[in-house]
């Protein structure tokens, strides 16, 4: 709908000025027409919002194509004067227009709750115009009127259904048509009420019906219409004249009907109370004769602690001239301290002179009824909800959303599309829902053949979902890959009845997988290249090192008693930066040369590579009398040589930085989850815990070399090898309490 809107909103300028141009001989005196009706037209169909956006169009259109001079936007004062009028015209047109909308959205919504409830409820009810025709009706009211459908009565004015019907009070008189409750509703602008005997001209039975009508007003304070309530009350009505005639037969029918009733003398103490009324209000009728009513029959409203008034008491007064009154849900307190919801109907009991000689009350329990129409608002707020979810979420789906019903003949009829159907195939939703098989005709001639053998396929499968890729085509024209993902739908009986799924549009999949290739091609040489350009460059520098250190050192044993200290000390120097820039290049190298990917992976035992680690490093170890205990290490797949790698160089630190004692290195596995997790603690000079993210940066180094000797490479390799491997590395650490590395490596 707001897609539409906005169309309108942004064809109907565009026309105008089509029109404007057309006609401009014709209507060039008055330039606005067009624009001033494409505003309001766009107002009166999407509100503000949309007759703002028109209004700003118009605007823009006329001053450049209409207004002299033409071609030109605000170029004199004159020009910008009528802008300005029609910006405050068209603001004004937007705001009344939404105003209306706002109003018609808000009466449709009314309107079709008051439907649900009229319809549930069992009394008749009609709405008609003051000049008696009908504009709504329940089915109960077709019923107690007598007619075969809603229609007929829509169709008939109550003046003609009355001439069929005869009207009696309770004392066997026609009623006038002035008198009806309808009448008077509309004449004095009062609720009225009245019971009446309903005879059918069709000879059939006659009815007892409670006649109640409400004036319905406007803002203006006229009667727009009443609305009549019908409430058959043939048995009630019955029950009370077999009550005046004969008290035993009062009794048997008390007795078995399931209505409570309470009558009342003219003090308004109770004299009668039959077994529902005892049930209901938890008095038996010995205790409650002789009290007053309002003492046994107690009515409330849901507010705590707010009672009401007494009816009896109402009908014994005659107040506002009625002697009958009703009420729906309301609460009885029952004598036990429980309530229920009742409701009642209470009149005054009069003798053959019309006066009265006591009151007399009937209610039920509608404490079912009232809960399961709570239910069903409940239900029905909630249904609301989720549908409004619904749309909204297929609203925003970036994809053809779509559900199909296969018809006998085997074609696939579209039931429903969402909205981004139309953005990505550029066909209208009416399109697809109209014509069966239409999703062929958007499979591109060369993919169809394919397509629907890999459907044949899925539907001989016995699957209920799947997948299928083709080219689409647009209706413009343009190429769409996509991926459609559908479902069957099968009946009780497990019969395919229709098919349901997502169509979406793959071009920037498409692209990104493109360019991830290209990237993975792209690293890969680039990554061999440094690979080759690392080796080449280390074994290249090495050769002028021994060089350097070679030729220095001769020189030294040759001219050693020709030479000074001061010379013999940088002879000296210059060696022992040789031999760490030596040291650099070999680090250097086996960095470059921890190999990424998955081809050299396999399945060998992390204590054997620990065990060659622990051979590599046996002289250190020797001499600084470490002690190294193994516990639980698995089994992994891997690249063994690089785990060698990653244990030397972590024990090698562990020797490295030992404290006063000698280093006492523990290596640990453990399973978590999905992982295995190893540590290797030390006793060592530990760190301080701001440096164990920096310790894994190639060259970063937290002593100097004089304090202890290395490249600063050693645990970056660490990493390294880690992480080629799927897993993390850390550490923790404290100064003087030695440190503990962390790496996990996946279960596979």
């Amino acid at each position: 709908m707001r897609t539409t809107t906005y169309a309108v909103a942004l064809m109907a300028p565009i026309l105008a000025v089509l029109a404007s141009l057309l006609f401009f001989p014709i209507v060039r005196y008055i330039p606005l027409i067009f624009f001033v009706s494409a505003i309001l037209i766009t107002a009166w169909y999407g509100g503000f919002k949309a007759g703002f956006l028109s209004t700003i169009l118009s605007v823009l259109l006329m001053d450049y194509y209409i207004l002299e001079p033409r071609y030109a936007i605000f170029r004199n004062w004159d020009e910008f004067l009528i802008i300005l009028a029609i910006i405050f015209l068209g603001t004004v047109i937007s705001l009344i227009e939404e105003s209306r909308l706002r109003t018609e959205r808000a009466l449709r919504a009314s309107r079709d709750q008051l439907q649900v409830v009229l319809e549930g409820i069992t009394d008749g009810v009609i709405a008609q115009t003051p000049k008696g025709q009908p504009i709504f009706a329940n089915q109960a009211a077709t019923d107690i009127i007598g007619h075969k459908s809603i229609n007929d009565v829509l169709k008939t004015p109550l003046s003609q259904t009355r001439a069929k019907l005869g009207f009696y009070n309770a004392h066997g008189d026609v009623v006038p048509q002035s008198e009806l409750p309808s009448t008077k509703a509309f004449s004095e602008g009062i609720t009225s009420q009245m019971v009446m005997r309903w005879t059918y001209e069709d000879g059939s039975s006659d009815r007892w019906i409670n006649l109640r009508s409400t004036p319905v007003f406007d803002d203006a304070g006229k009667i727009q219409m009443a609305i009549s309530i019908f409430s058959d009350i043939t048995e009630e009505k019955v029950s009370e004249l077999q009550l005046m005639n004969a008290h035993e037969r009062l009794a048997i029918i008390l007795a078995s009907i399931k209505s409570a009733v309470v009558s009342t003398d003219t003090e308004g103490r109770i004299d009668l109370m039959n077994p529902s009324a005892e049930k209901l209000t938890g008095w038996s009728q010995s205790e409650g004769l002789g009290r007053p009513f309002e003492e046994v029959v107690v009515l409330a409203t849901e507010k705590p602690g707010e009672t009401l008034s007494s009816p009896i008491r109402s009908v014994l007064r005659g107040e506002n001239g009625s002697d009958h009154y009703t009420a729906d849900s309301v609460l009885l307190l029952n004598k036990n301290g429980s309530t229920i919801f009742i409701e009642y109907n209470s009149v005054a009991v009069k003798d053959q002179f019309g006066s009265i000689i006591g009151g007399l009350i009937t209610f039920r329990d509608i404490s079912e009824r009232i809960r399961s129409e709570r239910e069903r608002s409940q239900l029905t707020f909630l249904l609301a909800a989720q549908q409004k979810r619904l749309e909204n979420i297929l609203a925003n789906i970036p994809g053809m959303v779509w559900e199909s019903t296969t018809l006998p003949e085997g074609n696939q009829k579209m039931e429903f599309v969402n909205a981004y159907t139309e953005k990505l195939f550029g066909y209208l939703r009416e399109e697809w829902l109209a014509n069966p098989n239409f999703a062929q005709k958007i499979i591109h001639p060369e993919d169809a053949e394919q397509t629907r053998m890999q459907m044949t396929a899925f539907y001989e499968s016995g699957k209920l979902t799947g997948s299928v890729q083709f080219r689409g085509i647009a209706a413009d024209g343009r190429i769409v890959p996509i991926e459609a993902t559908y479902s069957l739908l099968p009946d009780d009986k497990g019969t395919i009845v229709g098919t349901c799924g997502l169509m979406t549009d793959m071009s920037q999949r498409k692209a990104d997988e493109n360019a991830l290739r290209q990237s993975a091609l792209d690293l890969k040489r680039s990554n061999e290249q440094l690979e080759q350009f690392a080796y080449v460059a280390s074994h290249d520098l090495q050769e002028p090192l021994r060089m350097i250190t070679s030729y220095l050192q001769l020189l030294e044993r040759r001219y050693k008693n020709n030479l000074d200290q001061d010379a013999t000390e940088f002879i000296a120097y210059a060696v022992d930066g040789a031999t760490r820039m030596k040291a650099l290049i070999n680090d250097l190298l086996a960095y470059s040369r921890v190999k990424t990917g998955e081809q050299n992976f396999k399945r060998f035992d992390t204590k054997l590579a620990l065990d060659q680690a622990i051979n590599n490093l046996q002289m250190s170890i020797d001499e600084e009398k470490a002690q190294i205990t193994v516990e639980n290490l698995p089994t992994v797949s891997g690249d063994e040589a690089q785990f060698v790698q990653l244990f030397q160089n972590l024990l090698s630190n562990a020797i490295k930085f030992h404290g006063t004692t000698p280093p006492e290195i523990a290596v640990k596995g453990e399973r978590a989850g999905t992982e295995w997790k190893i540590s290797v603690r030390d006793n060592g000079i530990g760190m301080e815990p701001q440096y164990l993210e920096r310790i894994f940066v190639i060259f970063q180094r937290l002593h100097s070399k004089e304090q202890y000797p290395g490249t600063g490479i050693g645990l970056a390799i660490c990493k390294k090898v880690v992480e080629h491997h799927g897993g993390r590395i850390w550490a923790e650490s404290n100064p003087g309490l030695g440190t503990t590395f962390w790496f996990t490596i996946p279960i596979r």
